[in-house]
């Protein structure tokens, strides 16, 4: 496969994905009435309000462990359930202090920027990046990027097989972003700033002889090439430490309509069950997880951020983002 962005979609990598192999810390939020005890509602995303901390993780995925912990809202009673990845970046965030202004935090330096707000009933998130300060000059092919993401690693054992529905839901909103390169050396194929939400989606049966294999499902949101983003299927590339395994990212016209191109506010509320569904079947004829089947496949992370292989300033808000599934007890 060449290394081309006409041909790959530019992920978010964690190289240790063998150690992300189990499903959901799922906390029970609402049992169905009596006419449906048979099932319930689960929270995949755990600590939407960030009432934990974040950890920091360091600049290459390479070594993803935790160098530091953000705490926008106190210090909370448990481990943190969020890590905050800045991969590919050559300024790192550890040891900032925090700017408080009333309900609002801010973490940040001259190349990223992570800011709370307090809102009734959630916490919006405005992720930043400033790759006019990273970059010396345009990215070339087989490069890597920067990165600014939010990650949850699963804990708990949940088979997709147990699940009816799954509800996703966010709302977001682009604040800017801005080309900082010449036209003559921007090239779509290796250049662009993009946002997509990605699952780790695995085999988690710990007696099958394909346990841990896996492929990335995205929900996008913004990519600066295109306004409206078609769907996706290829093999993981573009960078030495890519994983090779297979993406699939479906269209952005299934899961919102509009685009965020148009700095207007977007909601999603969908369940995304088929999709994920589609998108195994469509890995097993790509030749990928031939020894696993749906029933033993789960969810074992998420991220969410952006990835900038290319000069742009950029900025993004979003609140209320929120993954349910309604399980079969």
């Amino acid at each position: 496969m060449t290394h081309s962005l006409k041909k790959i979609r530019i992920v978010g990598i964690i190289t240790v994905v063998g150690c992300l192999l189990v499903f959901a810390g799922c906390k029970t939020i609402n049992k169905k009435s009596s006419t449906d005890l048979s099932q319930k509602e689960v929270e995949i995303i755990q600590d939407n309000n960030f009432s934990n901390g974040i950890g920091l993780a360091g600049l290459t995925s390479a070594d993803p462990s935790i160098i530091d912990t953000l705490f926008p809202f106190g210090r909370g009673k448990d481990v943190p359930s969020w890590r905050l990845a800045q991969w590919g970046s050559k300024h790192n965030l550890k040891g900032s202090a925090p700017i408080i202004r009333n309900d609002t935090v801010i973490y940040g330096n001259v190349g990223k920027r992570i800011t709370f707000y307090k809102m009734p009933g959630t916490v919006q998130v405005e992720l930043a990046m400033y790759t006019s300060n990273e970059y010396l000059c345009p990215r070339k092919e087989g490069e890597g990027w920067p990165h600014l993401l939010l990650e949850q690693k699963m804990t708990n054992s949940l088979k997709l097989d147990r699940i009816t529905k799954l509800n996703y839901s966010i709302n977001a909103h682009l604040l800017y972003d801005s080309i900082k390169m010449n036209s003559s050396v921007f090239n779509p194929h290796l250049h662009t700033s993009q946002i997509t939400l990605y699952f780790v989606v695995q085999n988690v049966n710990k007696e099958s002889s394909f346990y841990g294999d896996y492929f990335w499902f995205g929900l996008p949101l913004y990519d600066y090439r295109y306004r409206y983003i078609s769907e996706f299927a290829a093999q993981d590339l573009g960078k030495e430490d890519a994983t090779k395994k297979f993406i699939f990212s479906v269209s952005s016209n299934q899961l919102f309509k509009g685009s965020l191109h148009d700095k207007t506010w977007i909601s999603i509320s969908q369940d995304i069950f088929p999709l994920l569904r589609d998108a195994f079947q469509k890995a097993q004829k790509n030749g990928y997880l031939k020894g696993t089947t749906f029933q033993e496949l789960g969810i074992s992370s998420i991220n969410i951020g952006w990835e900038v292989p290319g000069i742009f300033n950029s900025a993004i808000q979003f609140n209320n983002l929120k993954l349910t599934a309604l399980v079969q007890n």
